[in-house]
């Protein structure tokens, strides 16, 4: 997939996302085209804006997660959770933990093996 096309269709993602939100609100739209900037001014100020602005960003994919159908199934289970009438294996932490140490394993697996292999790949390169 070339460039145009990876823009093509991240303009297509944003404005399906965007277009029912903003569509008659130019007050959310103004403030949100700030943001962006802001954020982009980050980025174009070299590492530490970087840094900046992958922090914003994880600051605002916390916020969306709030409006999530995932945020809604934890809280739903939360509530379960303060009846005091859920099996121990479903508490929220408990699967919560559980997932996060089963995915946190594959993917440094997964990651390793992707290193052994540039570094094949380099070795064969090199000779």
């Amino acid at each position: 997939m070339s460039i145009a096309d990876h823009k093509r269709d991240n303009h297509d993602t944003w404005t399906v996302i965007l277009d029912p939100v903003l569509c008659n609100a130019p007050d959310k739209a103004e403030s949100l085209a700030r943001l962006l900037f802001s954020i982009k001014e980050g980025i174009d100020d070299g590492i530490e804006g970087v840094k900046e602005a992958g922090s914003t960003i994880l600051d605002v994919i916390g916020l969306v997660y709030l409006y999530t159908d995932a945020h809604k199934a934890a809280f739903e289970l939360y509530l379960l959770s303060l009846t005091g009438d859920l099996r121990p294996q479903d508490e929220p932490l408990q699967l919560i933990n559980e997932a996060i140490k089963r995915s946190t394993d594959r993917i440094k697996r997964a990651s390793a093996i992707k290193r052994k292999r540039k570094s094949r790949a380099l070795k064969k390169t090199q000779h």
